[in-house]
């Protein structure tokens, strides 16, 4: 887990609002990791075919950009 990574729960699913490239480089090393997600507890970050997801692979996970 890595407080660099901040991601909110944001309607039906989740949002990455900042580390997007910590996150990159994490799951470049693992094939899954764990984020804290506030009022959530941990969720299990993966990547598969250079798209993240959330749980339970079937979940995208959007990240804001400027």
């Amino acid at each position: 887990m890595s407080p660099d990574i901040l991601i909110v729960k944001d309607r039906g699913g989740y949002r990455l609002l900042h580390g997007y490239l910590h996150l990159e480089n994490s799951l470049n090393m693992a094939k899954e990791i764990l984020v804290e997600v506030q009022g959530e507890g941990q969720v299990r970050i993966v990547k598969k075919s250079g798209r993240i997801y959330v749980n339970d692979e079937t979940l995208r996970l959007p990240h804001l950009t400027n």
